[in-house]
């Protein structure tokens, strides 16, 4: 008996190991894309990291509505928590959320701390 509750828990504890990598590799393969991707590929409900600058910001009550802009086209990108204070126009965002109809729901929100691919300088 006592070496058959060993059996069942190294199985549970197999399949729990099992799970945890699974949740962790789905999460780490999330797909960076930008608008012009976003509106050109098969994104449609897929959780996408979309990247890009921030235009026509607008706040009202608790919902940040914003368009990320490449280059070429724009997508629409709503969210409902509260917007970081380095967020405004022109900035670079990636908004992690679910694409649907052409339109990004964020969940969550980084503005990046400088755009180029150059660091500012520090000053002495």
């Amino acid at each position: 008996m006592k070496q058959r509750n060993k059996l069942l828990f190294g199985g549970i504890g197999i399949l729990v190991l099992f799970l945890v990598l699974a949740a962790t590799t789905m999460n780490a393969t999330t797909t960076f894309v930008t608008p012009t991707k976003a509106q050109g590929g098969n994104y449609d409900g897929d959780w996408v990291n979309l990247e890009g600058r921030v235009t026509d910001l607008h706040r009202s009550n608790e919902q940040v509505v914003f368009d990320v802009v490449d280059n070429n086209t724009s997508v629409r990108v709503t969210y409902d928590k509260t917007m970081p204070e380095t967020m405004q126009n022109g900035r670079v965002v990636v908004a992690k959320g679910v694409l649907r109809d052409g339109k990004l729901d964020a969940r969550k929100l980084s503005v990046r701390a400088h755009e180029g691919t150059d660091r500012p300088e520090k000053s002495k």
